[in-house]
């Protein structure tokens, strides 16, 4: 018997030691990730955050290695002299102050570290891959909470907030650190002796050695010091001025209108991350890509970028800028295709028209600054997922089962999967078409473990981007989908069962090498047999049933179609008189009409011309102002205690109209009809306007006296009048 116990000499002794005093460490040599920009908007009661993902790509000085781990978020209500409570404070074991806890913080889920590329020069070619999850206290600095694997996060709503208080937020950025090696001591033959081997750290594949052969901290990016920094934003919430409208952030396709013949189906979201620089341009959003090496029927799915150009209108969609033009004359054809291939480039009178980008950013990327705006594409994975990602199901029928797939195919308790590594990457954008049958005789298909007698499927596969029915093999290995002794879950029955893998052996597709018979998908189809019969109508030798009665047999329904006594069910087809006519007792029993089908619509990859449209004005658009909008308008706070400090500043105490219109006039009086103030209001987004109670020339003198107090709002010749009161 085998006896193993391990020592974690660099993370358990060097933090003894590090307690103690008697080691230091100040990570000489490695380098903390690139400081990531950070933007806002606000609503009421609400912040939006978004950043870049600049640090993601970091790569350390010493090691070499992308170490990247995840993000802290830091918060404060008084312009960052503090970064929390008393509770928020981090001390060393020396009792001395060393920072704050962050407001919130998001890191690398444990599959996205496992996954985490560590090779600058990329993984898709074989490169180093992160092998361990990192989360929970530094091992080297255990004050330091390295992450909850949360998932990598690019935006957060802060609703823990309040209208008219400004809020100070810093972004910062942090590795994992460097882990270095444990001994174990091993003892296989049991005599007392035991053996010595270092295990190094998946996530340190070279064996780097800090000098005193520990592992390193984590280290984090510089916490900026004001809003000159780009890692530092001040947010104050509130409305958005009363007659100006924004599009849905949850509904985007609002805002991005898809095109005619796009096929990628990635995820879109988009930041306001300046309100003041948002533009009434009219923009195309266009993909241009490669063609692989191994991509079917002509899609060009690699390597995506997004132009965006500015068109004249949604018909027409010509570039309104120019940034060059050539004579097809002076170009060789391979030039002139390969300038043609760019979004938005036209051809007149032998010239060619490429249009000025705005910007050109990979897809599954942050991008930088639009027109007030970032946007973010998000492409499928690079690596195979588990499961088929889903963009619709659509089922066609009239049976009550489609009470049940009206949710999709996982009603049917469906598995769709793609073959492999190899299969994805030949960016299968199809969508496909199941075409149920009542009885087994929809397509006859290879069976694995029947060679001499083949399945009869009781469904039909089209691909419906290629318009070419899908040749199917069947493994017949039972529900359980493993080999026998299962005998009874349906194995080796040569018929199909329920949750057994069809695969797509012979999807014809078009490829470099002409039309090929493509290895795609596996399909399993797992009828839910309980909840629509039952679980009491097991079959029975010794029962005798009566015609259209359904038992459950070896891990399928079975109907009879006559009086049957002591017949085991199977789908053998059997002529007992010669007629023709098959005379088994027995028939499968689907839980579908002959005739009901099924649309499965996958998740597509970006694909070169894809293209949205986006109205620029839609965001803040101008709307009429209302007498309901102005019913809404507040005075806050209200009534205004002249003690009780709200919103003070040097000179300075202050009460917020909220909810105004982009422009407006105030007017305040006394409750007596006395002049107080006049206030013109004027601002494309804002919905405050904050008024400075403070009497003299210089706002130096008495706060104004206590009473009650009338404003008039006016805008576009409507009014609304309201109250307030200041009291001591």
């Amino acid at each position: 018997m085998k006896k193993l116990f391990k020592i974690t000499f660099p993370l358990t002794l060097i933090n003894l030691l590090l307690i103690s005093g008697i080691v230091g460490q100040d990570n000489q040599g490695f380098s903390a990730p690139l400081t990531p920009s950070i933007f806002s908007t606000v609503e009421h009661q609400k912040i939006f955050l978004s950043w870049n993902n600049i640090a993601e790509s970091s790569i350390d000085s010493l090691t070499g290695y992308a170490d990247f781990e995840g993000y802290r978020i830091y918060r404060s209500t008084d312009g960052g002299e503090t970064w929390g409570g008393a509770d928020d404070r981090l001390y060393d074991y020396n009792g001395n102050f060393i920072g704050w806890r962050p407001y919130i913080q998001f890191d690398l889920s444990a599959e996205e570290d496992m996954e985490f590329c560590m090779d600058s020069n990329g993984c898709e070619n074989g490169g180093i891959t992160r092998g361990e999850s990192i989360s929970g206290p530094d091992p080297m600095n255990p004050r330091v909470n390295l992450g909850n694997n949360t998932g990598l996060r690019h935006s957060f709503i802060d609703s823990s907030v309040f209208d008219g208080i400004d809020y100070t937020y810093v972004i910062t950025a942090y590795d994992m650190g460097l882990r270095t090696y444990t001994i174990e001591y091993t003892d296989d033959d049991d005599d007392g002796i035991y053996i010595a081997d270092t295990v190094w750290a998946a996530s340190n594949p070279n064996h780097v050695l800090g000098t005193d052969e520990s592992g390193y901290k984590s280290m984090e990016s510089p916490m900026g010091s004001s809003e000159a920094d780009k890692n530092v934003v001040v947010a104050t919430p509130g409305y958005y001025a009363s007659n100006v409208w924004f599009p849905d952030l949850n509904d985007v396709d609002t805002l991005f209108v898809e095109q005619p013949y796009t096929i990628g189906t990635g995820g879109k979201t988009y930041a306001i991350v300046d309100r003041y620089e948002l533009t009434d341009e009219l923009l195309k959003f266009e993909i241009q890509a490669d063609l692989g090496d191994d991509a079917v029927e002509f899609m060009a799915c690699e390597n995506p970028l997004i132009y965006v150009y500015e068109i004249d209108n949604v018909e027409m969609q010509t570039p309104v800028s120019i940034s060059a033009s050539y004579e097809t004359s002076e170009l060789t054809q391979a030039e002139i295709d390969s300038l043609i291939d760019f979004p938005g480039v036209t051809e007149n009178g032998g010239t060619l028209f490429i249009p000025e980008y705005k910007i050109i950013t990979p897809a599954g990327e942050i991008s930088n600054r639009m027109s007030g705006v970032k946007f973010n594409f998000e492409n499928m994975p690079a690596v195979v997922p588990n499961e088929v990602p889903i963009d619709g199901y659509y089922w066609s029928g009239d049976t009550a089962f489609s009470i049940y797939t009206l949710k999709g195919f996982k009603a049917l308790r469906g598995i769709f999967e793609y073959k492999d590594q190899t299969a994805y990457n030949r960016r299968l954008n199809f969508d496909y078409l199941i075409e149920f049958f009542d009885t087994p005789r929809g397509d006859t298909v290879a069976n694995s473990s029947c060679q001499s007698f083949p399945t009869v499927l009781p469904f039909r596969i089209k691909n419906l981007t290629t318009g070419k029915k899908v040749n199917l093999t069947h493994r017949d290995w039972g529900v359980l989908g493993v080999l026998p002794p299962n005998y009874e879950l349906g194995a080796f029955d040569c018929m199909w069962t329920r949750n057994e893998e069809i695969t797509f052996k012979y999807d014809t597709l078009e490829t470099a090498n002409g039309l090929e018979a493509i290895n795609t998908f596996f399909l399993k189809i797992d009828i839910p047999v309980y909840d629509i019969i039952g679980d009491s109508l097991a079959w029975s030798a010794t029962r005798t049933y009566m015609k259209n009665d359904v038992v459950y047999y070896k891990a399928m329904m079975w109907l009879s179609k006559e009086d049957v006594i002591g017949e085991e069910p199977t789908a053998e087809f059997y002529d007992l008189d010669g007629d023709g006519e098959n005379d088994n007792p027995w028939t499968p029993y689907y839980p579908w009409n002959d005739g009901d089908s099924l649309i499965i619509r996958t998740g597509k990859f970006f694909t070169d011309g894809d293209s949205w449209i986006v109205d620029m004005s839609l965001l803040g658009r101008k709307q009429e102002v209302t007498e309901s909008k102005l019913k809404n308008i507040k005075v806050v706070p209200n009534p205004y205690l002249s003690r009780s400090g709200f919103q003070e500043t040097t000179g300075e105490r202050r009460l917020r109209f909220t909810q105004l219109p982009t422009k407006c006039r105030i007017t305040v009086y006394t409750v007596t009809g006395e002049l107080v103030t006049v206030i013109d209001h004027e601002d494309d987004y804002e919905s405050n306007e904050w008024w400075n109670l403070q009497t003299g020339k210089n706002h130096d003198g008495p706060v104004i006296v206590p009473g009650l107090y009338i404003f008039v709002v006016e805008a576009d010749g409507l009014e609304h009048i309201g109250k307030f009161a200041v009291v001591r």
